[in-house]
């Protein structure tokens, strides 16, 4: 029997749900004595925890809020349920002074708050549950979960309890406190966001008492006013005006001289002398007695633009919460091994050459340095872009940011911290950060030559009138061509058009950090896909399976036993053969690099490679050897299925490309990208992915290093912009240097911290409604641009025939934003043409 495998449901686990977290029970978890069941060890200690806690009605609340949600399951999200993650740490570094001195704050009466990020969080039940927490653990004061920012703030009495023991009181409910890399740079962030919020709230006070004091000054227009009252409305209107412009609006004037200082463009340089003219204007006609006054339109001015600029500064900084977890490749702590043999909780800064650590199964290793046990599997694709675990000896080196499959291990450190190669790796991150020039929006470019445009138009205006209309009326006009001509639109068409691309953008998975991004991949170049992870779905799985039925099961059932990567991958595929394995494998043995081999029923059954049955002298028919070669030659790890001394089946076990990749590929080169692969696994391999994707052989390149992957995305004869999408660490330099970078789902957290864009959904399709959403955001911007021009030019020509007074300036700017405002939102879009959308 040949066949393309297909994921087999777990059927034996059908009737069994995991008490805690709702996901199916495997068959090798499954107690029939007990009346509650669990799909993991992680799962079963938090359930246990939560009920001698009394705090049961966790689930009784979870459940309600999945009825009111209408959802099978309790997730807030669109993320699939996950087994509760235990670590069992002991957290010893977050009781050292150096610690707590830069990640809490001690107050005079003994007490102390900190803010961590929260991992596991999931619901309303979750926020509750650990908002519990006082009630239950005694010195802890309060608990307060951001469930929007995933971050916690736990404030606790120095004297009864140590951050540790409140740590790992929440480690046992099966969530983890991660600490912020840098705590005042999240402070930061914070008194920015206030400061802004004083800002627009004191300019929108500002001008709605601006546009109250006008109302009254525009009834003056069409009937009389006493002077005394027209006198002090006019100083009134100048007065909220002139507070407007020194204080909320003072961003503008700032950014201005700067811009003259350094002889650079910039909106604010025409924005800043609209608004000067205007409130100088309104001072000298209030002085004067004659003339109208434009304050009320510069006071809405600066609230409008406030808002503008705040709106993408919001959106901005939540794409930077989103994807920028700020966690360390390496992680921040390590289990030390002292002289008495005892491995104890360390900060990774004290780690010396010589030292030993201990590394368990699943964890990073935190140096760099050499195997002290006898093998192991570790997984470097984040490192390497090696699909497949390697498997190191005695001796071996292993790096920092590897993560083993099996455990517990030993390892001798060399070096650590900022020597490691994992550190050296962001050191290229950060240079070619540097040398990246950024791009200026395009609105600023044009602010120079529209300056100078308003300048002379003003001028002309004032030259034109003055011999026929005096020189009262020449100034009045000159003046009402300054204030109608201040881009308010102009001001407003890059921000909102980039807002509402970055906003709509997130709603369809697509994380983009700024505007410029937009801009640079607005336009077709170059396509450099990484393969593992991006291309594939950076998992080992059965692609292909021919021979006996009985003797796949066999193998599946034999391979419950191994923790080889490939065995979980065989155990998978077949779930139902994983029901022989209870008591009936025998005479269990593996050998590293070979395989597996046991007895069932009194028939010998071994699972492995040629190599395995070649030296057990198993009898492999030239079928066999004929699919082994095969499925090599298409990057498939072929692996043989022996019983009774003759090979029966075979797997072919690989990391399967996605479904959507091949559609996406060619749905790109037909808008005219230049698509590439750039691989760090296996030259063959690569090919293979490559070509099935529908590349061409010379754009296809595989066995590349972290340093080669920056050089090839830095290749002089790429047509640009150059967009590197990867998803591992060993992309970072790559990601960093392209014009354009791009973190797939899933990937290295410090890939998302590096890339400009972030694609929060799965598969390849989120990467081509990024590309489409950058063109059409950025044409409309460039029609928002156009009708901004418009408008100042039709208010141009209005303020030079001599009809505009304060009410059409009053109507005129606004309807200019409000146009400005509902193409914005129109116009972008991140949607596929039907013909790729409809292939899902």
């Amino acid at each position: 029997m040949s066949n393309q495998h297909v994921d087999r449901s777990e059927d034996s686990a059908q009737a069994h749900v995991c008490a805690h977290c709702t996901l199916p029970v495997p068959a090798a978890e499954i107690r029939a004595e007990a009346s509650e069941q669990f799909c993991c060890q992680g799962c079963r200690a938090v359930y246990a925890s939560i009920h001698e806690c009394g705090l049961e009605g966790y689930y009784q609340l979870r459940e309600k809020l999945a009825e009111t949600e209408g959802r099978s399951d309790h997730a807030v999200d669109d993320s699939p349920a996950r087994p509760a993650q235990v670590s069992g740490r002991g957290f010893e570094s977050f009781d050292d002074a150096i610690f707590l001195a830069r990640h809490a704050r001690c107050t005079t009466d003994g007490r102390a708050s900190a803010e961590f990020r929260l991992d596991g969080i999931r619901c309303g039940a979750c926020v509750w549950l650990l908002e519990a927490m006082p009630r239950i653990v005694r010195g802890v004061d309060a608990v307060r979960v951001d469930s929007a920012r995933g971050t916690v703030r736990i404030t606790w009495n120095l004297a009864t309890i140590q951050l540790s023991e409140v740590a790992r009181r929440f480690d046992t409910l099966g969530y983890q406190l991660i600490a912020f890399a840098d705590p005042a740079a999240v402070e930061r962030e914070r008194a920015a966001n206030r400061a802004w919020l004083v800002r627009i709230g004191i300019s929108g006070a500002i001008a709605s008492n601006a546009m109250a004091v006008a109302f009254a000054l525009y009834g003056g227009i069409f009937a009389e006013m006493a002077p005394t009252y027209r006198v002090f409305f006019q100083w009134m209107s100048v007065a909220l005006a002139f507070i407007a412009l020194v204080f909320p609006g003072r961003i503008f004037l700032a950014n201005a001289l700067a811009s003259i200082r350094t002889r650079t463009p910039h909106m604010d340089l025409p924005v800043a002398f609209g608004l000067v003219a205007a409130v100088g204007a309104g001072v000298v006609a209030t002085i004067r007695g004659t003339g109208s006054i434009y304050c009320e339109s510069a006071s809405m001015l600066i609230f409008l633009l406030l808002v503008g600029r705040f709106v993408q500064y919001g959106r901005q900084r939540k794409a930077r919460e989103q994807v920028e977890l700020l966690l360390a490749i390496v992680p921040s702590v390590a289990r030390r091994i002292g002289t008495d043999g005892l491995a104890r909780e360390v900060s990774i800064d004290a780690l010396q050459p010589g030292n030993f650590v201990e590394v368990t199964a699943g964890e990073t290793c935190p140096a760099d340095g050499r195997l002290r046990t006898a093998t192991a599997h570790v997984d470097m694709s984040h490192l390497t872009g090696e699909s497949a675990p390697v498997r190191v000896e005695f001796g071996d080196a292993v790096y920092a940011g590897s993560r083993f499959i099996t455990g517990p291990v030993e390892v001798e450190v060399i070096v650590a911290g900022a020597e490691t190669r994992a550190a050296r790796l962001l050191e290229l991150v950060r240079d070619a950060s540097l040398r990246r020039a950024p791009v200026e929006e395009l609105a600023n470019r044009m602010a120079g030559w529209f300056l100078v445009g308003v300048v002379a138009s003003a001028a002309v205006t004032l030259l034109w009138w003055w011999p026929t209309l005096g020189g009262e009326q020449a100034i009045e006009r000159a003046i009402a061509m300054l204030v109608v001509t201040c881009p308010c639109a102009l001001g407003l068409a890059t921000p909102l058009a980039v807002v509402a691309g970055l906003g709509k953008g997130a709603r369809r998975g697509v994380l983009v950090k700024g505007g410029d991004i937009l801009e640079r991949a607005s336009k077709p170049g170059t396509l450099v896909l990484d393969k593992t992870g991006t291309v594939t779905e950076a998992r080992s799985k059965v692609i292909r399976s021919d021979g006996s039925p009985e003797a796949l099961a066999l193998a599946a059932a034999l391979e419950v036993h191994s923790t080889h990567p490939l065995a979980f991958a065989i155990a998978r595929a077949f779930e139902a053969g994983a029901e022989l394995s209870d008591g009936k494998a025998v005479d269990i043995h593996e050998t590293p690099g070979l395989g597996i081999e046991g007895c069932f029923s009194g028939k010998v059954v071994r699972v492995g490679s040629m190599r395995m049955m070649d030296a057990r002298n198993v009898v492999v028919a030239e079928r066999f050897r004929s699919s082994a070669a095969q499925y090599a030659a298409e990057g498939l790890a072929p692996v043989l299925v022996a019983v009774q001394g003759r090979v029966e089946a075979i797997f072919g076990i690989g990391d399967p490309i996605r479904s959507d990749a091949a559609e996406t590929v060619a749905l790109l080169k037909s808008r005219g990208w230049h698509v590439m692969l750039a691989s760090g696994d296996d030259a063959v391999v690569a090919a293979g992915v490559g070509r099935a994707i529908g590349l061409a052989g010379g754009d296809i390149a595989g066995g590349l290093s972290p340093e080669e992957k920056l050089e090839f995305v830095r290749r002089a004869d790429l047509a640009r912009p150059v967009v590197m999408v990867g998803d591992g660490v060993n992309d970072l330099a790559a990601l960093a240097a392209a014009d354009v970078g791009v973190a797939v789902r899933n990937g290295a957290q410090a890939s998302h911290h590096v890339a400009d864009v972030c694609l929060a959904a799965s598969g390849m399709r989120p990467l081509a409604r990024f590309l489409e959403g950058a063109r059409t955001s950025m044409g409309a911007i460039k029609i928002n641009l156009v009708v901004s021009v418009a408008y100042n030019a039709l208010g141009g020509v209005l303020a030079f025939a001599g009809l505009v007074n304060p009410l059409v300036a009053a109507i005129l700017m606004p309807l200019s934003g409000l146009t400005v405002l509902v193409l914005a939102l129109q116009l972008p879009s991140f949607e596929l043409p039907l013909r790729a959308e409809g292939k899902r």
